[in-house]
């Protein structure tokens, strides 16, 4: 990369990376995921996305270890196993559409069957029964498309487990402990492509104490938020990160 690209983290172009990451550190503590819907858009504005992923991969990773690995000994693995096998398998099949299916249609249909999904769950519906392990498989499948053809990882698992009868508590160890799974095939991913670098290392670097402050913030909103609330706000960013993923937004 060009030297250039690493002159933002000065004035006014710093002060909008850190407002944003401390935002997206407040909804990542909080919810457990929803970082990269609230940060990449922000940052978008004043770097390119080729610099905004790998400085929030960075950054998140870094911030939330702390969280992570407790998860790891409270999710329930029964659920995260076959969620990751099918994430892992399909991740590179939604990169394959995202260059070479109209982008347009493909975010169209993804926004359109999270906003299903969200209405469906709003209305009180839950599954009457587990999934057995090919169906929390195919979950983790469309988990892996939908992010790699739109980055949304977080809403399909979100929408799976507030569709059981799991707490809140539950569900957020959960979140946490597959995103920690699935960040090792997004970091060699990165690394692969060019994309994780010392000079992205040393700017996530600068930019991980306010991003840990919003983290921090935000679980301990978690711990007053009870699971009636914390639903509410999850399904509530599912929506909007499929209304923010639709096509329609380039047109106004």
């Amino acid at each position: 990369m060009e030297a250039a690209t690493w002159t933002y983290l000065a004035g006014e172009r710093f002060l909008w990376l850190a407002a944003a990451a401390t935002l997206a550190g407040l909804v990542r503590g909080f919810s457990g995921f929803g970082a990269a819907m609230i940060f990449l858009p922000l940052a978008g504005i004043v770097i390119r996305p080729e610099v905004a992923v790998p400085l929030l991969f960075v950054a998140d990773n870094l911030a939330t270890l702390h969280i992570t690995l407790p998860s790891l000994r409270r999710c329930c693995w029964a659920e995260i196993l076959p969620l990751a096998a099918g994430a892992t398998v399909t991740i590179p099949f939604g990169v394959a559409l995202l260059v070479s299916i109209d982008p347009e249609a493909m975010r169209w249909g993804i926004s359109l069957l999270i906003l299903l999904a969200v209405a469906v769950l709003a209305s009180g519906w839950r599954l009457q029964r587990t999934l057995p392990l090919a169906g929390t498989a195919a979950v983790g499948g469309l988990t892996g498309l939908a992010g790699g053809a739109a980055s949304l990882y977080g809403p399909p698992l979100i929408l799976f487990w507030l569709g059981g009868r799991s707490g809140a508590v539950q569900v957020r160890d959960n979140i946490y402990a597959i995103f920690g799974l699935l960040s090792v095939v997004a970091g060699i991913a990165q690394w692969l492509n060019g994309l994780l670098t010392l000079p992205v290392l040393r700017e996530a670097l600068t930019l991980l104490p306010v991003y840990v402050l919003g983290t921090l913030a935000g679980s301990r909103l978690f711990r007053g938020a009870s699971d009636g609330l914390y639903r509410l706000l999850a399904l509530g960013l599912c929506a909007l990160a499929a209304l923010a993923a639709l096509p329609l937004w380039e047109r106004l």
